[in-house]
């Protein structure tokens, strides 16, 4: 007899559910990474150390680290002790994962500014500092509350979590604070350059900025819905997807800024040049480049922030 006769719908459900959704979490995530391996190589891995590189790199490979631990956790894992464990360090690590993809569009929206005196900029700062700590707070009480009772029957492997609240929605309306001020800060930036007419920049704007800024946040809200709205054994089932998402969107985000500024480098201008980036951002169309007053805070003539 299947171990799955043995357990009830609903469970067979969560289980189905779960599985899939972690199958094409991991499978957006090794796609994406030899899509753009070839971009990673010519455009970030030349560069000098920066704040900017590091991220880079931990954002792009520490989802290979908590995308199999959830494999082991749902898929594997068949003592409760370990389960609860090992799905809380998950979740930290996963945490974690989602503040650095925070921190690289934090640096998509300075770039765009321009300016280290921009206001905006410490505004955003001051709010995104807040929201960490309050967020961790809130993840903490979360994780706290996470149980197992281990195999959800005799002769089948993966935990079955029991969660005692859904605190885990505190954090994420935080993440969406954060996002939303990040997107309202690109879209007014957005509309001054609509206004003096630069059509070449807003085509590349929305592709790899606003774009991208309105997937994370779609992700963000739809997760927020079901951790509230959804049975509590399913609320945590779209945590690895936006995971994977926000590892996702923030490097293309990364590379992207890393190719305007090599373009920048090499005309030796100490202005950002906009160029039509293909989908490998390491392709530039240097005759169609359009050359936007978007300077660096700068006293010696050269860029002072490396991405």
């Amino acid at each position: 007899m299947s171990p799955y006769s043995s357990v009830t719908g609903s469970v067979q459900l969560v289980c189905l559910i779960t599985h899939r959704t972690l199958v094409a979490a991991i499978s957006i995530l090794v796609w994406d990474y030899f899509v753009l391996l070839p971009d990673e190589v010519s455009l970030i891995w030349p560069a000098r150390r920066s704040v900017t590189k590091c991220l880079f790199f931990v954002n792009r490979y520490l989802a290979f680290v908590d995308q199999p631990m959830a494999i082991y956790v749902i898929l594997f894992a068949d003592d409760a002790k370990v389960c609860a464990n090992a799905f809380q360090a998950l979740g930290y690590i996963s945490t974690v994962g989602i503040q650095v993809a925070q921190w690289a569009l934090v640096l998509r929206t300075y770039a765009v500014w321009g300016s280290k005196q921009s206001k905006p900029f410490y505004v955003l700062f001051a709010i995104y500092l807040c929201t960490f700590v309050m967020a961790y707070w809130a993840l903490h009480r979360y994780f706290s509350g996470v149980k197992s009772t281990g195999v959800p029957a005799p002769g089948m492997t993966g935990c079955t979590l029991l969660f005692e609240n859904r605190d885990a929605w505190i954090s994420f309306v935080l993440i969406i604070t954060v996002e939303s001020t990040l997107f309202g800060l690109l879209a007014y930036k957005a509309v001054q350059y609509f206004r003096i007419g630069g059509s070449s920049l807003m085509t590349v704007m929305y592709h790899d900025g606003l774009l991208y800024f309105a997937c994370i946040l779609v992700t963000s809200i739809t997760n927020l819905v079901v951790l509230i709205v959804a049975p509590a054994e399913l609320s945590p089932f779209l945590i690895p997807l936006q995971r994977v998402l926000h590892s996702v969107q923030c490097s293309r985000i990364l590379l992207g800024i890393r190719a305007v500024y090599q373009t920048q480098s090499f005309q030796g201008q100490d202005i950002i040049r906009i160029t039509d980036i293909s989908p490998n951002f390491g392709t530039l169309q240097n005759d169609k480049t359009e050359i936007i007053d978007l300077r660096f805070n700068n006293s010696e003539g050269t860029p002072s922030t490396i991405v």
